[in-house]
């Protein structure tokens, strides 16, 4: 889905929080796509370590998680975007378009 997205393009992928850890800095890409569990960690612990540094990308929280809370708790720690695999799935794709239309704006687009 991500790589069908017009000005997408997919730079990596983490098995397990360390790795996300470790590659995201030197991948430096535009935005993290995150779930809250992960093998050797989770997503929220990524995603607080990313927001310590600056810039930091942006990021999205993709999980089952869905409830209050933890949404609360994620964007609470800068997440930018969290969004519920299990009843908001296709809302991704619409938040990257979103994303490069304002780092990209189309010709006679304001």
């Amino acid at each position: 889905m991500l790589s069908e997205s017009d000005g997408v393009e997919v730079i990596g992928f983490a098995r397990n929080a360390s790795e996300a850890l470790q590659a995201i800095p030197l991948a430096r890409p535009d935005v993290v796509i995150l779930d809250i569990r992960m093998p050797g960690g989770s997503g929220f612990d990524v995603l607080t370590q990313l927001k310590k540094n600056e810039p930091s990308p942006v990021v999205i929280m993709f999980t089952n998680y869905g409830d209050p809370q933890v949404r609360k708790k994620c964007l609470e720690a800068g997440a930018d975007f969290f969004v519920d695999k299990s009843t908001e799935f296709q809302k991704v794709a619409g938040i990257l378009e979103e994303l490069v239309l304002q780092s990209h704006p189309r010709a006679g687009d304001s």
